[in-house]
């Protein structure tokens, strides 16, 4: 009697339904063909953003008392609000009387 009540019961077999493995596979695949692509964007994206910050252009400064203008070649990504860096190193400050003009091309 003991030998029977000691036996545990029988653990049942679970057989894989062959739809529901390949549905999942399917999934997984697409999950990571879609996080594969969205981080080949990111980086397209990034490296398109940096691309436009370094591109060189013409910076007017205008004196609006005067009219005097003085142009200067500056990176994109150089330009703040207070002033920019030149190609040669020079930092320009603007005054509250100037203005600039960036010019592309």
């Amino acid at each position: 009697m003991w030998m029977i009540s000691s036996r545990g019961k029988p653990e049942l077999r679970k057989i894989p339904n062959p739809d529901v493995e390949r549905k999942k596979k399917h999934m997984r695949n697409g999950a990571i063909a879609f996080m594969v692509v969205m981080a080949i964007a990111a980086g397209v994206m990034i490296y398109l953003e940096v691309d436009k910050r370094s591109v060189i252009v013409t910076v007017h400064v205008i004196n609006t008392q005067s009219g005097v203008q003085k142009s200067y070649r500056v990176k994109k990504n150089d330009i703040h609000s207070d002033g920019f860096t030149t190609l040669d190193g020079l930092q320009v400050f603007v005054a509250g009387i100037e203005r600039i003009e960036i010019e592309t091309r």
